[in-house]
């Protein structure tokens, strides 16, 4: 709001001075030129500092979020796991499941959790109401459940219920 003021005043100003420049004598030409450098030096001082403002809080969402980021399609992050020979950690959800809210809110909200998991997993978040395959695949019968696959998506170890971050920590 205030820059879009700043970029209509400095528009409006350059379109004066270019409309009755002529008109002006050589010092007052000068000044209102220094004048128009001193407010587009401004203008050029507030905009950067807005921008590098905006782009640190872009950075630490990306770097917060590409660092845990869950991924929806199990066979194509299976595939990646392949390619890296990583494991792949699975949590069966659905939206209706308060323990399945519980952990993405309490647990997996947790760095030291979030550090472990991408350390060591390739991660995919799966809604059993909308994958029913995926879940019978796996015979995810309550929720949420926690999966660790190998590449080959091999169920290795199994967590059902809701866990705390020390309990999953413990686990992982």
């Amino acid at each position: 709001m205030f820059l879009d003021a700043i970029d209509y005043y400095l528009i409006t100003v350059f379109i004066i001075l270019i409309r009755y420049w002529k008109d002006i004598k050589i010092m007052k030409k000068v000044g209102i030129l220094g004048i128009f450098l001193l407010v587009l030096i401004v203008f050029v001082a507030v905009m950067s500092q807005t921008i590098r403002d905006k782009s640190v809080i872009a950075s630490s969402n990306v770097s917060s979020s590409s660092e845990f980021k869950w991924n929806t399609d199990l066979s194509a992050t299976l595939q990646d796991a392949k390619k890296i020979n990583k494991s792949v950690f699975v949590d069966f959800y659905a939206d209706w499941c308060p323990y399945c809210r519980e952990l993405d809110e309490n647990t997996f909200s947790d760095p030291q959790i979030q550090q472990k998991l991408v350390q060591n997993y390739l991660l995919v978040k799966i809604n059993v109401d909308q994958n029913p395959a995926s879940s019978s695949q796996y015979k995810v019968y309550s929720l949420p459940t926690l999966l660790v696959l190998n590449p080959d998506g091999q169920e290795m170890r199994r967590i059902e219920g809701y866990q705390g971050p020390d309990q999953l920590l413990s686990q992982i």
